[in-house]
């Protein structure tokens, strides 16, 4: 009795691989081209329905092309290619001696946003040579008070004690007034 389940396993894994062995393998589907309209080449299995397309056999592909064709993902305009998915767009080709194509309206547009990025620049040097000329004033009338109250410790005065500590005082003053960055 303990050898009947192990044989009903035995058929349903030998009954298994065959079934797995019979079926088809992944067959090559048939491929098109098409040009959207952006004018990208567009190759896919599934064309979506009123575009003119060509038929294409797997020698009229490039190796790359043979290993990724592309099927869309919804019917309708050709759908915007996705990070990971299988449609394969290709940019419109340049014509020799031409660049990118960039619209009046995109130049102006660009020429508006870097005279506006310009004037902030300029902007924030006016600011910071502001507060640069506004620190050295400050640092210039620092100095001046400084050597104002080194001129006025220096006088000659009754030596009694208040007037030692009065002296005192202006000369720290002075050196604090000196050492302030």
């Amino acid at each position: 009795m303990s050898k009947h389940p192990a044989r009903l396993l035995a058929a349903v894994l030998v009954s298994a691989w065959v079934v797995i062995l019979l079926m088809p393998g992944d067959a090559p589907a048939q491929l098109y081209r098409y040009t959207d309209k952006d004018g990208r080449i567009v190759i896919t299995d599934n064309p979506p329905p009123g575009v003119r397309s060509d038929v294409l056999d797997n020698s009229d592909l490039a190796p790359s092309e043979r290993e990724t064709t592309a099927a869309p993902e919804a019917q309708g305009p050709a759908p915007m290619p996705r990070p990971g998915s299988r449609n394969q767009a290709a940019p419109p080709m340049p014509q020799p001696g031409s660049r990118d194509p960039v619209s009046p309206a995109e130049r102006q547009q660009d020429a508006e946003m870097k005279k506006v990025a310009d004037e902030e620049i300029q902007k924030a040097k006016e600011e910071y040579q502001r507060k640069q000329q506004e620190k050295q004033q400050e640092k210039q009338r620092r100095l001046e008070e400084a050597d104002r109250l080194e001129k006025e410790a220096s006088k000659p005065v009754q030596p009694t004690q208040e007037n030692i500590n009065r002296q005192m005082k202006l000369l720290q003053e002075a050196q604090r007034l000196r050492e302030m960055p």
